[in-house]
């Protein structure tokens, strides 16, 4: 069988048909006689090495580790921190963070002070491998300036991304010129100089096998941390859910107690892993995205329904204007959504995603278009 498919290649566009034979595929060029094997695709960074680092808090490196070894790298050194938990060392650091935080401008001090006090340990760890062929940070707000130069001289290129707003944490804002690459994924940030645009990705190293789970089996999951305003929302949610008939599997965590005034709504302070995440979205028949009110950017929950063909619910308007919205898919949930319309949604049949546009939010489409290497679909965010 034959079918079409569009890839990018480098500076120009070009239309390839996709042929499958025995037990290889291959594309055939309508322009030129290229004649690509798709089969090896996972060996095209064979013998690279890469400097990975971003929060350690959901264990996402552990993934990303597994979808990199999964491309063929040989060397991969990982820099990602935990930074929840830290505790001040004195009362006069308690107060110099809370000035930093309320009045200079920093929110997330904290986070910095706990890379501090292990940056030394990280800095051995950079000294003692060879130079790199990539970095890749995602948050690098949560390093310092100074670790953030280090890594520049031992990696060929330098990559950062910045999974949340600009805005949210303006600690960016001076390292974003210290990267040859930087992205983010909120379309309202795309007037600031030196960045493009980048979403997240969904999994490929993950086997079905390996994720099924019948005890994880529901009919609706949400995971996310305690917001207000999301928290509201997801109360009204699981409330129409529920009278549908709906098993809901839901995942409110929060670092503090909190009183909240729907006695009903369990609040837990243990962190879901992001592997764990991925089982519980795959034996999910739907997924639920709450949106924060800091950004647009699409969460990976909406990647994950993109992966494993669930429908998703969001809260995230944006989400229309991307080139794989379908309505039969995603539902965009506003306060004025009745219950009729969900159950409309709930019991309709979930509609195939093209091949072509699963390929272009993969992991290994988001890398190579990232570190501008190899063929790939370019990732662009829309504008309203």
């Amino acid at each position: 069988m034959t079918v079409s498919t569009e890839i990018y290649f480098k500076d120009r566009n070009i239309y390839l048909d996709v042929a499958k034979r025995g037990e290889h595929t291959y594309l055939y060029s309508n322009i030129t006689n290229i004649t690509i094997s798709l089969n090896h695709m996972n060996n095209n960074f064979k013998g690279k090495s890469i400097i990975i680092g971003l929060p350690k808090n959901w264990q996402l490196d552990k993934v990303l580790i597994k979808e990199l070894t999964n491309l063929g790298f040989d060397s991969i050194t990982d820099v990602s921190y935990l930074y929840s938990g830290y505790k001040y060392t004195s009362f006069f650091q308690r107060v110099q963070s809370f000035y930093i935080k309320n009045f200079a401008n920093r929110p997330d001090y904290k986070r910095l002070l706990a890379f501090k006090s292990v940056e030394s340990e990280y800095i051995e760890k950079l000294n003692n491998i060879p130079n790199a062929d990539y970095a890749f940070l995602i948050r690098p707000d949560i390093y310092s300036s100074q670790f953030i130069d280090m890594i520049g001289t031992k990696a060929k290129k330098t990559v950062g991304y910045q999974w949340d707003g600009l805005k949210r944490f303006p600690a960016i804002q001076p390292l974003i010129r210290k990267f040859n690459r930087f992205f983010v994924f909120d379309t309202s940030d795309l007037n600031q100089c030196n960045v493009m645009p980048l979403t997240n990705f969904g999994v490929m190293s993950y086997k079905p096998e390996s994720l099924y789970d019948e005890s994880r089996k529901s009919d609706v999951y949400f995971s996310g941390s305690f917001y207000p305003e999301r928290v509201d929302v997801l109360s009204r949610l699981l409330s129409q859910l529920s009278s549908l008939g709906l098993k809901v599997n839901y995942i409110l965590s929060s670092n503090k107690p909190r009183n909240w005034k729907d006695p009903n709504l369990n609040i837990t302070s243990n962190t879901v892993t992001f592997e764990e995440n991925l089982k519980n979205t795959f034996n999910a028949k739907i997924i639920l995205d709450l949106v924060i009110e800091e950004h647009q950017g699409l969460s990976f929950r909406v990647f994950e329904a993109l992966t494993f063909d669930k429908k998703l619910i969001t809260t995230n308007k944006s989400v229309m204007h991307y080139d794989f919205y379908d309505p039969s898919n995603i539902f965009v949930w506003t306060n004025a959504s009745t219950k009729k319309e969900l159950d409309k949604f709930v019991n309709s049949p979930i509609k195939p995603v093209c091949k072509h546009l699963k390929y272009k939010y993969s992991f290994e489409n988001w890398l190579k278009y990232a570190l501008n290497e190899g063929d790939f679909i370019p990732i662009d965010l829309p504008t309203e």
